[in-house]
């Protein structure tokens, strides 16, 4: 249901469970972390794709109860390694997804450092209406988001669209959906000719630059182009 090849510094992960909206079992949510885990030490990319008409439809609520007994710990526990292990991926993290792609699959999408997305793309945050706060999306949409924008996708539960996603920031760029699989082979070939330390330092220096004050910008950036240009003296 989650199948991974790494081949060239390139890890493709493949969601393959069509029949069932791709919905997330916990084994798939500890294939998926075990998949980006041992692609940190073997590859530059890792590619997040689905079999199908949608990404995933989120966790597979059906899911029958397993035999041991699991703690809700132990059960968000994967998600939460899951998240963690996609944002701090040395390289780039790129998604590619259409149709439906609910809850948890929202947060994968805005954790990812690039998301292509299918003009066709339903975007829905349903936890609430399930029940629940969302809160592994909560504590990442606000990096997105303003407050009460991220409020109303939260608490209401509404659907919107690929260009609506694409217009507050939380996918790189939008493509027809019958040309997601090119658009994306052509995103990862273009990657793969540019020179991989310039590649690793960029997500490295914006990762860290988004988080300094406006006025220690400039001198951070000085500091990080010496260091870089030293460093390729070695």
């Amino acid at each position: 249901m989650i199948e991974v090849s790494i081949e060239d510094r390139v890890s493709r992960v493949v969601i393959n469970r069509p029949e069932m909206g791709n919905a997330f079992t916990g084994q798939m949510s500890q294939h998926l972390l075990d998949a980006v885990t041992e692609a940190a030490a073997k590859a530059d990319i890792v590619t997040i794709s689905a079999v199908g008409k949608d990404f995933t439809i989120g966790r597979d609520r059906n899911e029958p109860n397993r035999t041991a007994p699991v703690s809700f710990y132990d059960t968000f526990r994967v998600i939460s390694d899951l998240n963690k292990a996609i944002t701090t991926f040395p390289g780039l993290v790129i998604t590619a997804s259409r149709g439906r792609t609910f809850g948890f699959a929202v947060g994968m999408l805005m954790r990812a450092d690039m998301a292509i997305v299918g003009d066709d793309s339903k975007f829905v945050l349903d936890e609430v209406k399930h029940g629940f706060p969302p809160t592994f999306i909560m504590e990442e949409i606000l990096q997105h988001l303003p407050f009460k924008r991220a409020l109303d996708l939260v608490v209401s539960g509404r659907s919107w669209g690929a260009d609506e996603a694409l217009d507050i920031g939380l996918v790189s760029r939008v493509v027809p959906s019958d040309a997601l699989d090119k658009h994306l082979s052509e995103l990862v070939g273009d990657l793969k000719q540019r020179d991989r330390r310039a590649l690793l330092a960029c997500k490295h220096y914006m990762r860290k630059v988004a988080a300094l004050p406006a006025e220690a910008r400039n001198a951070y950036a000085l500091v990080e182009t010496v260091r870089y240009f030293e460093s390729m003296k070695r």
